[in-house]
């Protein structure tokens, strides 16, 4: 009997929770695009634009999104259920995740209802497609060393400053821009979110190529007195940081619903890795037990992590928020991303091509540590908020 390398767990979610597995399964087997690679996300962005659009048609973008926005209105265990899905099929990734996951779920909290009728169905379907203005060269864990400036002039916001690490930010049309509009004793106290056009001559995108080679990820912004209009407030001229702290509340309860899900795919992969290279019969006798040792160990934690999955997903369906443990969660998935990479990489060798699902998957689990707050950042986080240790 073929052993199958899926962490699974004997948890009877409900009739419902399972028809909606099975209704999402036999979709996805059906409509799924057969040339996805995620090794070529470049290449692949407009195929991954056109699937979610797909997905919008059929009313599978945006599933946690309220249905008066177009969305499906499903809970916390139906969302980890369909990042499940999602994986297993292999299915790409919608190409507009910032505006799905972070900012249109913010927007419906604290928008005015004409931003949202203007913003939140073009979002949904990828018509537009937005990025995230946070980070700037002086300002990455530390939001609230924002420098990007702000001020009105004539009845509208000119704006000037720098944002680096601004993902999807080469094929966006919209950023959600975290920028500066007073001085205050409290430095978080004098920001405010706007709305950016990206399509004007004062803003310049420029790309930043990754070590896998990609560039569709991540760019940056030059901002030289761009214009936005004065109802283009996300929130309230001040309440930049309320709106950005919304934004990663959204973001790590995201996370905790299906970073377990596109890792269970790699270690089913790296399985087949380990069994080509034991069955070369290359290696020495230590080396092999050292080779299958690791593959239990990254089955086993990634088992645990769909555990810990399921928790936040049950808790949050009875209205308790994860907290501080979300930094926790986000230590163990990226220590065990960078894991599994490792892993693959002994098995493929150095002489891989960067081409390769293998070796772009190695390279590209090196962010894990440092992106949406680094190692140290969530070890702090965890210390002092989950353990109450001191500053």
């Amino acid at each position: 009997m073929t052993r199958t390398f899926e962490p699974s767990l004997n948890v009877d979610l409900g009739r419902e929770i399972d028809n909606f597995r099975a209704e999402l399964r036999t979709w996805l087997s059906r409509n799924v695009p057969k040339d996805y690679s995620s090794a070529n996300e470049s290449d692949d962005y407009e195929l991954r634009r056109k699937w979610q659009s797909t997905l919008f048609d059929a009313g599978w973008a945006g599933i946690a999104w309220p249905e008066t926005y177009g969305g499906r209105g499903a809970g916390p265990l139906q969302q980890f259920v369909y990042y499940e899905e999602m994986a297993r099929a292999g299915a790409p990734e919608p190409v507009n995740q910032p505006g799905l996951i972070l900012f249109g779920p913010t927007l419906m909290v604290y928008g005015s209802e004409e931003l949202k009728r203007r913003y939140l169905p073009r979002m949904l379907s990828a018509d537009d497609i937005w990025c995230q203005g946070f980070s700037e060269p002086e300002a990455g864990s530390d939001l609230a060393s924002v420098r990007t400036r702000a001020e009105i002039q004539d009845g509208h916001f000119v704006v000037t400053g720098q944002k680096i690490w601004t993902s999807f930010a080469t094929h966006a049309q919209k950023c959600a821009l975290l920028c500066r509009t007073s001085d205050t004793e409290k430095p978080h106290a004098g920001l405010t979110m706007l709305i950016l056009d990206l399509e004007q001559p004062a803003v310049e995108v420029k790309p930043i190529r990754q070590i896998t080679g990609d560039d569709l990820e991540f760019g940056q912004l030059f901002i030289d007195r761009a214009h936005v209009p004065i109802d283009h407030v996300a929130g309230e001229i001040g309440g930049g940081w309320k709106f950005a702290m919304k934004m990663l509340e959204f973001e790590r309860s995201d996370l905790g619903l299906h970073n377990h899900a596109a890792l269970t795919r790699r270690v089913k992969a790296a399985a087949e890795l380990v069994r080509e290279a034991l069955k070369q019969g290359t290696l020495a006798a230590a080396d092999a037990h050292a080779l299958k040792q690791r593959l239990a160990d990254v089955w086993s934690r990634c088992g645990l992590l769909r555990q810990f999955n399921l928790a936040v997903a049950q808790g949050l369906a009875n209205g308790v928020n994860p907290g501080p443990q979300s930094s926790l969660l986000r230590l163990y998935w990226s220590e065990l991303s960078q894991a599994i990479g490792e892993l693959e990489y002994d098995c493929v060798g150095p002489d891989a091509p960067l081409a390769s699902e293998f070796a772009h998957e190695y390279l590209y689990s090196k962010h894990t540590t440092i992106a949406s707050g680094a190692q140290q950042i969530q070890r702090d986080i965890a210390a002092q908020r989950y353990l109450g240790l001191p500053r």
